[in-house]
Order: C-alpha cells, then sequence, then structure tokens
C-alpha cells in the first residue's frame, strides 16, 4: 500500500481548511506550506529512521506516541510491527480534528481507531510500566507542564525503556514554527516583540513552552532518567542534508543553510552551536534506569 493513498483529498481539504484559519494566520506562513509538513510521510518517515538509527528497530516494542496528531508517525510504526497507541488530548476543535484525521487514516491502513485515546501528557492514562518506548515528536513544546508530561513518561516506561522527545531548541538561533533566525534563551515577554518585528504574530506564543536542554537536564536529574543523547550528531547530519524542497518552514532554513555554504562558515556554524548546545531540534532520549 503507498502511503499517499491513506490520505485522501477530503482528509486534505480538511486539514488545509484548518490551517488556513489557524496557523497559517499565527505564522504567517502560507496554508499549503504548513499544510504539506503536517501531512508528509517523508517527515513521518524520517522520524522513525531517527527513533530506529538511535535505539534500535521498532518492531514487537510497545510504544507510546504523546501527541500523535494526524498519525503519520503511529501509522508507519504500526506497519513496522511495533505495537503502538497514540495519544491526543482532543480538548478542543484543533486537536479533535487530529484526533479524526488519524483514527481514518489508521482505518484504511487496516488498524484500529482504538489505537488513538484521548488523553494528557501530564496525566497518562495508562498503567506504571507499560511500555519499551515513549516518543513525541515537536509536541513538548505545547504541553502545559514539560516536566510533569517527562515524569509521567518516565512513570509509565519499563525500567531500561526510553524516552525519545524530539522538540525545538530555544536555546538555538532558529524558531521553526515561524520560521524566523531566533535569539537563543530570550524570553517570552521579549519574543513577542521580536516575532513582531519579523511580521508575525505573538499569540502562537501564549501556548509555547520555551524549552532548551537546561531545562531538560535540570528535570532529568530529580527523575529515574539518564540522558544517553541530545542530539548534536542527528544536528550535523540534517544541516548538512537539508533539501531546498524541505517541508514547512525547513525550506527558509535551507536558504541560510547554503549562504554559510557560500561564505564557508557551515562547517564552523555546526560546531559552535553544537558546542553551546544550540542544536535544533533537541532529540532528548534517555533510558529509565531504576525505581524509586
Amino acid at each position: 500500500m503507498k502511503y499517499e493513498n491513506l490520505i485522501t483529498k477530503d482528509i486534505r481539504a480538511k486539514v488545509f481548511k484548518h490551517v488556513e484559519k489557524t496557523l497559517a494566520i499565527s505564522n504567517k506562513r502560507p496554508a499549503e506550506e504548513i499544510t504539506d509538513a503536517l501531512l508528509s510521510w517523508e517527515r513521518a518517515g524520517e522520524q522513525l529512521s531517527d527513533l530506529e538509527n538511535t535505539l534500535g528497530k521498532v518492531r514487537g516494542k510497545k510504544l507510546l506516541d504523546v501527541g500523535s496528531g494526524y498519525g503519520l508517525f503511529l501509522t508507519l510504526s504500526l506497519l513496522k510491527g511495533a505495537k503502538s497507541i497514540g495519544l491526543e488530548p482532543a480538548k478542543n476543535r484543533s486537536y479533535t480534528l487530529t484526533s479524526e484525521v488519524s483514527k481514518e487514516i489508521l482505518e484504511r491502513a487496516g488498524f484500529s481507531k482504538k489505537l488513538v485515546k484521548t488523553g494528557f501528557g501530564e496525566k497518562l492514562p495508562f498503567r506504571d510500566n507499560s511500555f519499551d518506548l515513549a516518543v513525541s515528536f515537536y509536541t513538548l513544546e505545547h504541553v502545559q507542564s514539560v516536566g510533569q508530561v517527562i515524569k509521567e513518561a518516565t512513570r509509565v516506561l519499563k525500567p531500561g525503556g526510553y524516552i525519545f522527545f524530539e522538540v525545538p531548541n530555544y536555546g538555538s538561533f532558529w524558531e521553526g514554527h515561524y520560521g524566523i533566525v531566533w535569539l537563543p534563551y530570550i524570553s517570552k515577554f521579549i519574543a513577542k516583540y521580536y516575532v513582531k518585528l519579523w511580521g508575525k504574530e505573538g499569540k502562537l506564543l501564549d501556548e509555547l513552552q520555551l524549552v532548551n536542554n537546561f531545562t531538560l537536564k535540570k528535570i532529568a536529574k530529580n527523575l529515574p532518567l539518564e540522558i544517553t543523547n541530545v542530539g548534536k550528531d542527528l544536528f550535523k547530519k540534517k544541516v548538512l542534508h537539508l533539501k531546498s524542497d524541505s517541508t514547512g518552514t525547513l525550506g527558509s532554513a535551507f536558504k541560510i543553510i547554503e549562504l554559510l555554504k557560500r561564505l564557508g562558515g557551515l562547517t564552523f556554524f555546526i560546531s559552535l552551536a553544537s558546542f553551546i548546545n544550540a542544536q535544533t531540534p533537541i532529540v532528548f532520549v534517555a533510558k529509565k534506569t531504576y525505581e524509586k
């Protein structure tokens, strides 16, 4: 089965209509571009590759996808043989739509729509020691409490299980939601004025948690977690192989990368960003070590 066939014109139209009224307005990005990124099988495939290249094959593993969105990664992981469950909050129209779409895609792929559960990352509706993997892609910055979500993910993992969360780094020089150069570690108050200088709306920042490497390390320190990776090697690989037709705001990032190449400063930039913990995204990989 071709993945493209799982997303019908009707599904795409619903997502596009929603994006046109929400994200396209706050991000000041074309609705078509954002829809392409949200419904990109290539992007979901890269996420699965990131996971498997870091932690091994998912086949046979019990996997929890926190913030499973439109269900593309969830579907691919199931097709790869993982015992996957997705979680969406469905607290408003935005998340109701993601749940509806993901369930439809799952059914078209031959899986039960019951594999998408309703709940919040801060209070996962699962028993202790239930999963081998807890994954999340670009969700952690949207939750109410980053610390509580990581604590809950740790709780539902089996000892020896892994957290694998990809999250934007607000200690970096790039902001992917808006597609703009970023000022590392600025406060949300200042950030609202900063994005206005780019002609963007600051409203989106109200729901964003400005996560960085130090935030995650501080949280993990108080949990039975051993951090094994923060994504510096993956950052280098992605920067060096970024394509001009990359989905979403990465297309804009490509132009900056190309400029750095022409100026002969790309290698220095990658080394500097890694040295000062400015790689983005952060790929937060941590192993559950013991029970308190």
